[in-house]
C-alpha cells in the first residue's frame, strides 16, 4: 500500500491528459464501466460490472478485469484482476489526499462500510497517519459491523463496531459504501475532521447530504470527472452549492498547490476513480512480476 500511495503521488504531480470513463447502465442500480488510460508506463483498460443484488446472492458487488499493454508496441502484457486493482488504487488515492488534508494529530479513524474498500481504507489511512489509535466501523447492520471489526487487520490497534454518530465524530472519516441515500450524519462531524468519500460514481448514489458538502472545503480527484459522476456534488449543485467552490484536485494536492488551511477546517475529498490510477499501479505490478 505505501508503494501505491507514492506511485499515485508521483503520477498526479506529472498529470497529463485524462481519459473519460465510459458507463453503460445495466439496470436501475447496475452498471458496466470501461476505463481506458495511456501513460508513459503503459496502456490499459479496466472493465467493471457493478450489480447491486450480488451481495444477497453471496457474490461480490463488483467484478472487474484489467488488460495492460506495452506503451510502445501496444502488445498485451498482462491481464489483472480489476477488482484487486481497484481495491489497491482507490484507498491509495484517498490516502494521498488524507496525507495532505488530515491534521497531523489525528487519533481516531471512522469507517462507513464493511467491504473490500473499507478494509483497504483502514490500511491506507494508517499508512499515512500511523498515530491513529483506534478504528470504529458502521455497516448496514450491527452484526456486519461487529464481524468486520473482529476480523479486520488494524495494525494492532483496537477496532470496534459503533453507531453512525460515533463513526462520523472521528478525526478521519471514510465513506466506503454503495449507499443511494446519505449514511454519514452531518451533525456529528466535528471541526477539524477530514472526510474521504469513494462510494458513489453516479447521480443515483451519495453518502453525505447537501449540508455537509456546503459546509466543508471540497477536494476531488478530478474536477471534470466529479462534475459528471459524483452523486454527492451533483446533488448539492442542484441547490446552493456550485462546482466552482471546489478548492483543489489530486494534482494540486500532490504538488502542494492546495491543502488544509487551519485546524478547524472540515475537509472533504470526493473520489470517483480515475483510469490513470489504474494504469500507473498496473504498470508497477507487471514490472515486479
Amino acid at each position: 500500500m505505501p508503494a501505491a500511495i507514492e506511485l499515485l503521488r508521483e503520477a498526479f504531480r506529472d498529470l497529463g491528459e485524462l481519459h473519460p470513463r465510459r458507463q453503460v447502465s445495466l439496470g436501475p442500480s447496475d452498471d458496466l464501466l470501461m476505463m481506458p488510460a495511456v501513460a508513459p508506463s503503459g496502456i490499459g483498460v479496466k472493465i467493471v460490472t457493478v450489480v447491486s443484488d450480488n451481495p444477497s446472492r453471496g457474490l461480490p458487488l463488483i467484478h472487474g478485469h484489467y488488460l495492460f499493454c506495452d506503451r510502445e508496441t501496444g502488445v498485451p502484457l498482462a491481464t489483472l484482476d480489476g477488482s484487486a486493482l481497484t481495491a489497491l488504487r482507490t484507498p491509495a488515492a484517498s490516502a494521498l489526499a488524507t496525507d495532505v488534508l488530515a491534521r497531523s494529530d489525528v487519533r481516531t479513524l471512522g469507517i462507513f462500510g464493511t467491504g473490500v474498500q473499507a478494509r483497504g481504507h483502514i490500511e491506507a489511512v494508517l499508512a499515512v497517519r500511523p498515530g491513529i489509535e483506534s478504528v470504529v466501523v458502521c455497516g448496514r447492520s450491527p452484526e456486519s459491523s461487529e464481524a468486520f471489526a473482529a476480523g479486520v487487520d488494524a495494525g494492532g490497534r483496537a477496532a470496534s463496531a459503533a453507531s453512525a454518530d460515533e463513526v462520523a465524530a472521528c478525526d478521519v472519516v471514510c465513506g466506503c459504501t454503495s449507499a443511494a441515500k446519505p449514511v454519514i450524519p452531518t451533525a456529528a462531524v466535528r471541526p477539524g475532521t477530514h472526510v474521504n468519500l469513494v462510494g458513489s460514481y453516479s447521480t443515483a448514489r451519495r453518502e453525505v447530504d447537501d449540508d455537509l458538502v456546503a459546509t466543508t472545503s471540497v477536494f476531488v480527484d478530478d474536477r471534470e470527472a466529479a462534475a459528471e459522476e459524483s452523486g454527492e456534488l451533483i446533488h448539492a449543485a442542484s441547490g446552493s452549492w456550485s462546482f466552482d467552490r471546489i478548492v483543489g484536485d489530486l494534482a494540486e494536492l500532490a504538488s502542494g498547490r492546495a491543502g488544509r488551511r487551519d485546524d478547524d477546517e472540515v475537509t472533504l475529498f470526493k473520489s470517483v476513480g480515475l483510469a490513470v490510477e489504474d494504469v500507473v499501479v498496473a504498470a508497477a505490478v507487471v514490472a515486479r512480476s
